[in-house]
């Protein structure tokens, strides 16, 4: 997949924006910090996935002063099938968020997929040693853009939660009965067993091949597998699911005094075993790099194949935490792939890459000096 042209309508720091992108397969936009070098990948991520990759509230979205923002682009799948994608949102007179498919509204889940995505940021260097809901979500990611079914199960996992902590709630106060809980620990477990098998099995996928990748990249660790962190050890959705309506039986009392629940596909996490210890608990910074960087790898050829298509390649200020190797290593590796990458100043290694630069609102090709 690539995108061949990009328009941003009041949009982060952008005005008006229009840019071509189908002469190169590299595109490295450069400029300061807070020149709205990241905005751009941001808007793309958005079409992407219909929401921030940065968790950004959609109201901050909007340009300062603005109503609404709207992000189109124009796309080429790898067939040459060409069409456009649009995610726009309101804020005013009342909140509203519609997305397009060739000028045709769809739901906003319809629009996961369409345009898939593979994002480095420089967060993700603290992926093993971050929060546990930063490893889901990294995982979250990548199966909600190759599987509906998993889009709809984390979505109703997410929806069934939120009610049945606010029941949780309602008993602490004495407002309603431990009773109720019965039909909605059934519906989680049902769609969470699925969000569970789902993870356990990328992560399985992962874990086949990380070490060949890890020692392509000089980390010649003999034993490497990848441990997911959850209730029970089922490994049909019929097992996962008996197994969480178990574990939410017994943690009854204790969800009802926290007014939380204790048990589910929101508790879990996962990392990496280097010889059967946490790779968090000993591994330096640039070993993490040489890790998040390995994923990238697995995460793009997974969802090429599950996809059918080659995703975008998005690197925001990344190659500044890497050696010449290891950035000539990522655009060899994706040599086929369209690359948008950030950074401060032109790195060395990027010589292919059609050059912008980012000031002030504008972003202006170096090669053919021409404001966008």
């Amino acid at each position: 997949m690539h995108l061949r042209s990009l328009s941003l309508t009041q949009f982060r720091s952008y005005d008006n924006l229009t840019i071509d992108l189908a002469g190169s397969a590299v595109h490295l936009f450069v400029g300061k910090n807070g020149s709205g070098k990241t905005n751009l990948l941001e808007a793309i991520g958005v079409l992407s996935l219909s929401k921030s990759f940065l968790n950004a509230e959609e109201e901050h979205l909007v340009r300062w002063g603005g109503e609404f923002f709207r992000i189109r682009g124009e796309t080429e799948a790898d067939g040459c099938e060409q069409g456009t994608l649009e995610v726009a949102s309101q804020l005013q007179p009342r909140r509203a968020k519609a997305c397009f498919r060739n000028d045709v509204r769809i739901a906003v889940t319809d629009l996961i997929g369409h345009l898939p995505t593979v994002t480095f940021l420089p967060q993700d260097l603290e992926l093993f040693i971050g929060p546990p809901a930063e490893r889901r979500r990294f995982l979250d990611q990548i199966l909600c853009q190759v599987s509906g079914e998993y889009l709809e199960a984390l979505m109703a996992c997410q929806r069934i939660l939120k009610q049945r902590n606010a029941l949780l709630k309602s008993i602490a106060a004495g407002r309603a009965s431990e009773n109720d809980l019965s039909p909605w620990d059934a519906a989680f477990a049902e769609q969470g067993s699925l969000v569970t098998l789902k993870r356990l099995e990328i992560v399985e996928t992962f874990g086949l091949t990380l070490g060949e990748e890890l020692r392509a990249l000089g980390e010649a660790w003999s034993q490497v597998r990848i441990a997911y962190e959850r209730t029970g050890e089922g490994r049909t959705q019929e097992e996962i699911s008996a197994e969480l309506l178990h574990a939410l039986a017994q943690s009854r009392e204790r969800d009802i005094l926290l007014q939380s629940t204790g048990a589910g596909p929101h508790r879990e996490d996962w990392t990496i075993m280097i010889d059967e210890r946490a790779f968090q608990t000993f591994a330096s910074r640039g070993q993490q790099r040489i890790a998040v960087l390995a994923l990238l790898f697995l995460e793009a050829s997974y969802v090429e194949l599950r996809r059918g298509e080659r995703p975008l390649i998005l690197l925001d200020d990344v190659f500044s935490e890497l050696d010449h190797d290891h950035r000539e290593r990522i655009l060899a590796s994706f040599a086929d792939n369209q690359i948008l990458l950030t950074a401060i100043e032109v790195p060395s290694g990027t010589e292919c890459a059609c050059v912008w630069r980012v000031r002030d609102g504008m972003v202006i090709s170096f090669e053919r000096e021409k404001v966008a």
